[in-house]
């Protein structure tokens, strides 16, 4: 069989012409059964027992075609399909957004001369391409878009944004106004100036607002908003409660010129959630296409930024906790966890089958000893990297660690050892690993943390040290087995067979390898004897936590360690969690004071 083969590092070859027929397969499979799926609906539809008689989801081949058919009805038959799928090709999803929008507008204003109608097409064009038009966004988060005049004359554009605009989330509400500037200047429409009732008005709506945010800008945050922003932030009313200071103003008003008098919560979402929180992502397509009028957001972005990098050469490797997620917390509700403190969730990198995005895989039995709070597909507020995230189970992290009622400190390896010990649990020491995905972090723009060491390092760490055919008998004489029972050949390098072998292969030995030592279950002899005959670090269970202890219990526990016994393969020492908690201890002073007078939170427990 002939094939392309083309090396894309030294040790990987990838078959690209099976790759292309595996793919083409599939993908015609997808189209034959969409197509009879399809005919099936359409059959169903035809017998008019339904409120619609034909299909009302088009089909779409990707993200060009779902925009056309998305914004159909407001395009009046203009054809954009293959001039986004150019822009999508040449550019990222964010330019072409605001490219596709200027265009459609253009078009659209020599065909109708219209210049209103021409501003909310290319509007909602724009907000389409960067919710991927599969959000509601684009057709109910705008309400109107509407042409109003200053205070001198001059025409601005006024921009409704209703609650459904929540759904697109901060960088499309922050994008979308630069959109509509981008917009108003190809049609040469003039910027809006506020009056101080209309600045005025809106700060008085985020007092009075009481729905939650994820950020609140303060009152000078949004006077800085109001005045620079080329483009009104205007929306329909959402809430009951009404303004008092400023109830009628000009310029915030319905389009049969009655007054709006109530909250709105659109402008809320769009200036807290978007200008102010999304400042950095607008900055960068600002500072790129050089758009004047914009430099008010810089101040915005560098908000959480050092006026002088360097100032201190010394960057301190502690990770600063992240608070926010804790600000919203609802009377009722679980907290797993405070920021950056021990007890909580330990992070692992990693994906199971079942997590996508915005997921954490955790173990089971965490879920149940939470109390089953934490089943599957809830959502659980988390520090980092993002927002939020879906929980699914993941069998192969570690689950909880407990103290028991009898001073026994111990990891839970299952669910009938969880349910037969539960009510001897005096306290969830630990809850247990939280997998993440790099991914997570690299689409929240947060920078990556350390992770505690488990077995995956462990096994990446060992087979780097088993580079020699001695080193693996080594390694099969302390596990007690026979050398077949291993992997074949060599994890670090070597053939198996004579005259070498393909780089790929290697690849997948490697890999056999690990997958083979982290599913390993050592007891403490052998763990130790790994350790010093190949160097690496002790695998959990059997390092713990000790930077987590406070530096003023280590006399206390070393003179408890000497007087410890090793009974049964544990560590036994006596009475040390008899006078537990630590309030107790600190009554017969058998511990010094905190230097800070500060305790660890998980003291507490």
């Amino acid at each position: 069989m002939e094939y392309i083969e083309e090396k894309i590092s030294k040790n990987l070859i990838i078959d690209y012409s099976r790759l292309e027929q595996e793919q083409n397969s599939y993908e015609s499979w997808l189209e034959e059964h969409t197509e009879a799926v399809y005919q099936i609906a359409a059959e169903a539809k035809s017998k008019k027992l339904d409120f619609e008689n034909v299909v009302e989801i088009p089909r779409a081949s990707d993200l060009a075609s779902r925009t056309e058919k998305l914004l159909e009805d407001y395009l009046d038959g203009m054809k954009i399909e293959e001039d986004l799928r150019h822009l999508l090709n040449t550019t990222d999803r964010e330019s072409a957004s605001i490219q596709i929008a200027v265009d459609v507008a253009r078009k659209m204003n020599e065909q109708t001369l219209d210049m209103q109608k021409s501003i909310d097409c290319g509007l909602r064009v724009g907000l389409a391409v960067l919710t991927e038009a599969v959000l509601v966004a684009p057709l109910d988060g705008i309400g109107d878009v509407r042409i109003l005049n200053n205070a001198d004359g001059t025409e601005f554009l006024s921009i409704d944004f209703c609650g459904p605009i929540r759904a697109a989330g901060g960088t499309a509400q922050a994008l979308g106004v630069l959109i509509g500037d981008m917009v108003r200047r190809e049609l040469g429409l003039n910027r809006y100036i506020p009056t101080t009732q209309e600045v005025e008005r809106v700060k008085e709506e985020f007092g009075l607002y009481r729905v939650g945010l994820q950020y609140k800008p303060p009152p000078e945050e949004i006077e800085t908003i109001m005045r620079a922003c080329p483009v009104m932030v205007n929306g329909e009313e959402t809430e009951k409660i009404e303004c008092a200071g400023y109830k009628e103003v000009r310029n915030i008003v319905n389009s049969n010129g009655s007054y709006r008098t109530r909250i709105r919560g659109g402008v809320m979402l769009v200036i807290g959630e978007g200008l102010c929180l999304k400042a950095p992502k607008v900055q960068k397509h600002t500072e790129r296409m050089k758009i004047q009028g914009w430099e008010f957001i810089a101040q915005f972005a560098n908000k959480n930024k050092g006026n002088d990098k360097n100032i201190e050469s010394f960057k301190p490797r502690q990770i600063a906790p992240i608070r926010r997620y804790m600000e919203d917390v609802i009377a009722g509700r679980p907290v797993f966890g405070e920021p950056n403190q021990p007890g909580g969730f330990r992070l692992r990198y990693g994906r199971s089958r079942i997590t996508g995005l915005a997921a954490a895989g955790m173990n089971p039995i965490t879920m149940e000893a939470m109390g089953g709070f934490l089943a599957v597909g809830t959502q659980m507020k988390i520090e980092r990297p993002g927002k939020a995230c879906a929980v699914t189970p993941c069998s192969e992290i570690d689950g909880p660690t407990v103290l028991m009622e009898d001073g026994g400190f111990r990891r839970i390896r299952n669910l009938e050892d969880w349910r037969l010990n539960v009510a001897n649990v005096k306290s969830i020491w630990d809850a247990g690993e939280i997998l993440i995905g790099y991914g997570e972090f690299l689409e929240n723009n947060k920078n990556l943390v350390p992770s505690a060491y488990n077995k995956d390092w462990w096994a990446s760490d060992l087979v780097e040290s088993l580079d020699m055919p001695v080193k693996v008998e080594t390694f099969a004489n302390i596990l007690g087995v026979e050398r077949s029972s291993l992997p074949e050949g060599l994890p670090f390098n070597g053939a198996i067979k004579r005259g070498g072998e393909n780089p790929l292969d290697r690849k997948w030995r490697k890999r056999k390898w690990v997958m083979y030592l982290r599913e390993l279950e050592l007891d403490w002899e052998k763990i130790k004897s790994v350790s010093l005959e190949y160097g690496t670090a002790i695998p959990p269970p059997w390092n713990l936590w000790w930077s987590d202890l406070p530096m003023t219990f280590m006399p206390v526990m070393i003179q408890h360690l000497t007087n410890s016994k090793i009974v049964d393969g544990n560590i036994c020492i006596p009475k040390v969690a008899l006078k537990w908690p630590r309030e107790e201890i600190l009554k017969e002073e058998e511990l010094p004071l905190q230097i800070s007078e500060k305790w660890p939170r998980w003291t507490d427990v």
